[in-house]
């Protein structure tokens, strides 16, 4: 069947961008999965996937991609689809019968809070100082720091308001440390009271806002810097943030509102990582365990 696939793309596109409420980054994986997808069969020659050129897809995704990277593309490819059933003359979307992966669901390595303290001290740039010490201290995740406003960080209440998916806002406590990376950052930009400026937060080198993918880059550059020999992200550091607190005795709802989870089983996932380490410390102290 000859259907323009790049077009119906397009339109795809025009509706998600006025229908999802999603956020900037969100738009941009879920678009960037499918043009994955429709790339994949034009390079191939295929105006419209059969079973035959899902079933070549997959395998191509088995061999070159994690678990969660497969499953969140089957999710947008089908929502794709669907949509290309309801507005053409296609009958049944190809990809329907394509199951999500079970197995690993592992989340992200995290570091221990010796590491993230070698991390943040040997940042030396004010602005990338200030984007550490925001990132671990309130947990917010990258794209929710791209859209950070200045007047989104209230020094005198030591409170930031963080734009979350959905475009639902909440308010999130920002400790001392990270505050003060703030200030200081803004004071190069001759910026003393945040209450009057609603300018981006962080800034490029151009002077515009620091986007997501420069923000991964400003992780990922320092934590090489501090002699850390596996990736660091900022959903890495996003997971520490939720590991130590679990660790130091905060409850599941606190942590689900600081990171903004709208569900409580988003949060319970980060048990398992607390459960751990209290393993570890029983067979270590506990004299039954040490005969194991």
């Amino acid at each position: 069947m000859e259907l323009d696939l790049d077009a119906l793309l397009g339109r795809y596109q025009m509706y998600v961008l006025g229908n999802k409420g999603l956020s900037d980054e969100t738009y941009r994986a879920y678009t960037g999965d499918i043009m994955h997808m429709v790339s994949f069969m034009r390079h191939r020659d295929i105006s419209f996937p059969d079973r035959m050129a899902v079933r070549s897809y997959m395998f191509y995704l088995h061999n070159h991609y994690s678990v969660a990277t497969i499953n969140r593309r089957i999710s947008a490819v089908k929502g794709f689809f669907d949509f290309v059933v309801l507005h053409t003359e296609i009958e049944d979307n190809p990809f329907a019968h394509v199951r999500s992966l079970k197995g690993s669901s592992d989340l992200p390595g995290f570091l221990s809070p010796e590491e993230m303290i070698d991390l943040i001290e040997a940042t030396a740039d004010p602005r990338d100082r200030a984007i550490m010490e925001l990132l671990y201290s309130t947990g917010i995740r990258v794209s929710e720091a791209e859209s950070m406003n200045i007047d989104d960080v209230d020094m005198s209440s030591g409170i930031i308001r963080v734009m979350g998916k959905g475009a639902k806002p909440r308010m999130v406590p920002i400790g001392r440390h990270a505050m003060d990376a703030v200030r200081t950052y803004l004071e190069t930009r001759n910026i003393i009271e945040t209450l009057y400026h609603d300018e981006p937060l962080f800034l490029n080198r151009r002077g515009t806002r620091l986007g997501s993918r420069s923000i991964r880059r400003v992780v990922d550059q320092w934590s090489m810097h501090a002699g850390i020999s596996r990736h660091v992200s900022p959903h890495v550091i996003r997971h520490s943030f939720a590991s130590h607190l679990l660790d130091s005795g905060a409850d599941l709802r606190s942590i689900q509102e600081m990171l903004g989870h709208a569900s409580l089983s988003t949060t319970q996932r980060y048990t398992h990582l607390t459960l751990d380490k209290l393993m570890d410390v029983y067979d270590k102290a506990h004299p039954k365990a040490k005969e194991r």
